[in-house]
């Protein structure tokens, strides 16, 4: 392969982050460290990626419970459950999966600072749910009816997932009896049939493991890798960690998302950060589920073919549309642009592959198989129960037989275009380094030029007395910013909790029986009289029901997604602040120069993360499922179905509303600690830098000199990158 490119890029990079690390005496070290930390990190990727012999790395990406393992099983495993399905984020764990001659399994465990990790946010949830708990008894005036367990159970959903998540497993460790000295820092191989004990709710060791390394001898595997992460949102920081440095080595991602929510936020906020910035070269959009998503047609009396077709339009064009409100920034839209020229999706169902299978090797299904066969059979007249037909309808064979062979011949121009797509995110990476580093360079240049060490401690005097008299101009910019952030969020909340009545209506079905009845009549009672009775019967189709559910849902993160934008601008906040720092100087004064604060606010800004509203819904359809299974209820069970459908809706919007007051306490936290710390934030930066200028002004003469060598470097530096064509 051709990696001319790469290989001048890389050389390029490293001989100016050699060059900084000798000059490293002019701005802050910190900027010489990250130039050269990024520069390594591009050069490991690189070699990683232009390797020849190399296998084509494939992820496995999307929400839990999206279907990932269930596709493995099918595409791999032939529909069989060798891979356990996740009930919860804090159960799933990330599985390598790649070719060998014999199959085996590698068990990665914790280090002792990972576990560490879990074990200071387990306390932190101790924590938390007692302070919560005590002021929920302090505010009532008598003790709640409630018991212990319910009331921690509710005040829980307050708890930052990152905190509960590690209870969990702290939790699952506990109760197994596990001696966690005992495998921490280890790694151990294990038969395939041995992995439920690893992975999965029932694994006694879940709660430990790290990753998994699978080595399969399945000829699909042989020049393929395979990446099945936990999901898009891990809760679990060390093997968040993980994933992404796996994700950074994936070439390809099959992005898997519940059809009947084709491509939602968490969807495609992972398509705009996470291609780009690992540079992966490719996705495939797969929509899992799809015969759970077929059932909700809105055409009642349509055929089988009438409604796969039928949905499959409706899908192709809710993904198209989702893709293009995304297309609002040059460099995301190239990105996006080739996820919408790939498009449509390729749907799947996993269950219909796992039943065909089954129905071949005269295998009894379970309750969950025989449940969706028996609401397909009752909806549409022409649906087939044959080997054949549920496979062609799994579409599982299609991505096995097609889509992994295409995959495969553009191994070398996925492989050149994923490299391209990380050196053009690094580039502008890089070029922003140096672009701090030469703000700060020429600004220490105009000190060195105009003031001398008492100059210098009257200069830093007078910015940090000017700063700290607008201490509480400052905090009020950040409390109202949590103020206008906590009013949306309401805002929000109260929009969720009105759309519950939109989704409450039943269509109810009727249908007139006819009955033959008899009765004697006559003196004796010997003659007998037949009569007919027609009755009317009410049913409701439960699956009417769960598709209320699931658009109930869909609509509640809309709602949310779209209100998100107004929750906190970062470009306003930035804007008032420096606005209300700059009103503080005297702007005649020659000896101020705005750079002398803007430089430092700008910084600090940086390093201030606003966290996104993050509704992750656990499948709520079990609720109605496990009450009504018979798929049509009738008489008085359509009363018992309507309340239940009020209570799993009330239930969502709760769930929903603690996640919204969890983003609302995130938020909060961070503004305040803004509030309190950025002045202070701001000095420090100052004084850092002014002890730099002073050390300087030893030689004044030749640092003057120095500094303008060092700051046409820096130009030259930044030329030398974006010649660079990638």
């Amino acid at each position: 392969m051709d990696s001319d490119i790469e290989k001048n890029f890389i050389n390029c990079i490293k001989c100016i982050a050699d060059k900084l690390n000798s000059d490293n005496n002019y701005v802050n070290k910190e900027y010489i460290l990250e130039f050269k930390e990024k520069c390594d990190a591009i050069e490991s990727n690189i070699e990683s990626i232009l390797n020849e012999n190399r296998v084509l790395r494939i992820g496995i990406v999307g929400e839990v419970k999206a279907g990932k393992s269930s596709f493995l099983n099918a595409l791999i495993f032939d529909g069989k459950d060798i891979l356990p399905k996740a009930a919860t984020p804090m159960t799933a764990a990330l599985t390598k999966i790649s070719y060998g001659k014999s199959s085996n399994a590698r068990v990665v465990f914790y280090n002792d600072y990972d576990w560490d990790k879990v074990e200071i946010y387990s306390n932190y949830y101790d924590c938390e749910l007692k302070k919560l708990y005590d002021q929920y008894h302090a505010s009532k005036k008598n003790f709640s009816s409630q018991n212990d367990k319910d009331i921690k159970k509710s005040l829980e959903e307050n708890i930052p997932i990152q905190y509960r998540s590690c209870k969990e497993l702290t939790e699952i460790a506990k109760n197994n009896h596990i001696n966690i000295g005992e495998y921490l820092n280890k790694s151990i191989n294990i038969a395939i049939d041995e992995l439920d004990n690893y992975i999965g709710v029932n694994g006694k060791f879940t709660c430990i493991v790290k990753h998994i390394e699978l080595q399969l001898n399945n000829p699909i595997l042989k020049d393929i890798e395979l990446i099945d992460t936990p999901g898009l949102n891990d809760p679990i920081l060390s093997r968040s960690d993980t994933t992404k440095k796996f994700l950074m080595n994936c070439d390809v991602v099959f992005l898997l998302s519940y059809t009947g929510q084709f491509l939602n936020n968490e969807d495609i906020n992972f398509l705009i950060a996470t291609l780009p910035n690992e540079g992966i070269g490719k996705a495939i959009l797969i929509g899992s589920k799809f015969d759970s998503a077929i059932l909700d047609y809105p055409k009642k009396k349509a055929t089988f073919v009438e409604a796969l077709v039928g949905s499959r339009r409706k899908f192709d064009e809710q993904a198209k549309s989702n893709i293009n409100s995304c297309l609002n920034s040059d460099y995301r839209s190239q990105v996006l642009m080739k996820i919408k020229n790939s498009l449509p999706p390729q749907y799947i169902s996993s269950l219909m592959f796992s039943i065909a299978q089954k129905m071949k090797e005269h295998i009894s299904l379970d309750e969950s198989e025989e449940h969706i066969i028996k609401q397909y059979q009752k909806r549409f007249k022409d649906f087939q129960i044959s080997y054949d037909f549920l496979i062609d309808f799994s579409n599982i064979y299609n991505i096995k037989k097609n889509t992994f062979k295409e995959v495969f011949s553009e191994k070398d121009k996925i492989i050149k275009e994923k490299s391209n797509l990380l050196l053009k995110g690094q580039k502008n990476k890089l070029l922003s380094i140096l672009e701090d580093i030469n703000i700060q360079a020429c600004q220490n240049l105009s000190d060195i030029n105009n003031y001398d060490k008492n100059k210098l401690e009257k200069k830093l005097k007078m910015i940090e007395e000017k700063v700290s008299s607008i201490r509480i101009e400052i905090k009020n910019i950040f409390n109202m910013c949590a103020i206008d952030a906590k009013r949306v969020l309401t805002d929000i909340d109260v929009d969720i909790e009105k759309e519950v009545d939109k989704y409450t209506n039943i269509k109810i079905n009727q249908r007139m029986e006819e009955h033959r009845e008899t009765y004697n009549e006559g003196i004796f009672g010997i003659k007998k009289v037949t009569y007919k009775r027609t009755d009317t019967i009410y049913s409701v189709d439960v699956s009417n029901v769960i598709s209320n559910i699931r658009k109930y849902i869909t609509k509640a993160k809309n709602i949310a997604n779209e209100e998100f934008s107004r929750l906190i601008n970062i470009n306003e906040l930035k804007k008032n602040i420096k606005e209300t720092v700059i009103a503080a100087f005297d702007l005649s004064d020659k000896n101020f120069n705005e750079n002398d604060v803007l430089v430092p606010i700008e910084l600090v800004m940086k390093k201030i993360i606003i966290p996104t509203i993050d509704i992750n819904i656990s499948d709520y359809d079990e609720m109605i499922l496990k009450n009504f299974s018979s798929g049509t209820v009738e008489g008085q069970e359509i009363n018992q179905l309507k309340v239940k459908q009020e209570i799993v809706l009330q239930e969502i919007y709760k769930h929903i509303s603690s996640i919204l007051k969890n983003t609302e306490s995130k938020i909060s936290n961070i503004l305040e600690e803004q509030a309190n710390m950025f002045v202070d934030n701001i000095i420090n930066q100052l004084s850092t830098n002014i002890r730099l200028i002073e050390k300087r002004l030893e030689d004044k003469d030749n640092s003057i000199e120095e500094y303008k060598k060092f700051i046409n470097k820096i130009k030259t530096y930044k030329g030398e990158i974006i010649k660079i064509k990638v």
